[in-house]
């Protein structure tokens, strides 16, 4: 699946697997995730446009891709996708808060070994951000976040990220990829 693919105009995030049989009209690429630690399996979906007449399981939240970006090692292999689901208390502010991400990412002088990429996507309602991250393995990222105590790196802007104005609070879960 090519997270990146310029023709996916909606990404479907649902709890619960999604079978897409038969194939709805529209539906580009599909990834089953089992989680590692616990919780709901996930269907993460890619959409050429509005996903009408798909029977949502678990309320599914619509995104729109926003921001993409390797980190540290792009030409290994995926062993873990970290799913990081963020809340805002408005709209407006999504955007501002993964820029920042962004360059606290870039501000990192040893940046966590293991992290592949991070897909950053903003809900449909500008409340929520998606970041579909791939790392190398699920304890290379159970490191990263101990090395910078609940983020993925150290600093000032880390500490900024994580006390952003407006952020009502995030959830972190792992997961591989079962099928798709």
């Amino acid at each position: 699946m090519d997270l990146t693919r310029a023709d996916a105009e909606l990404v479907l995030v649902d709890h619960g697997r999604v079978p897409f049989e038969p194939r709805p009209a529209g539906l580009l690429d599909v990834r089953w995730l089992e989680p590692l630690d616990g919780g709901d399996a996930v269907t993460y979906s890619q959409w050429s446009g509005p996903a009408e007449g798909v029977a949502a399981t678990g309320g599914a939240v619509a995104y729109r891709r926003h921001r993409s970006g390797g980190l540290t090692s792009p030409d290994r292999p995926v062993g873990c996708v970290v799913l990081v689901s963020v809340e805002f208390d408005r709209t407006g502010v999504a955007e501002e808060w993964i820029d920042l991400v962004f360059s606290a990412l870039a501000a990192e002088d040893e940046p966590a070994p293991g992290g592949i990429s991070g897909h950053f996507h903003v809900s449909a309602d500008g409340l929520r951000v998606l970041n579909y991250a791939e790392w190398t393995s699920a304890q290379a990222h159970r490191d990263a976040m101990a090395r910078g105590d609940g983020a993925v790196g150290v600093g000032d802007l880390w500490r900024r990220v994580r006390s952003f104005t407006g952020l009502k609070g995030s959830d972190v879960r792992r997961y591989r990829v079962v099928g798709g």
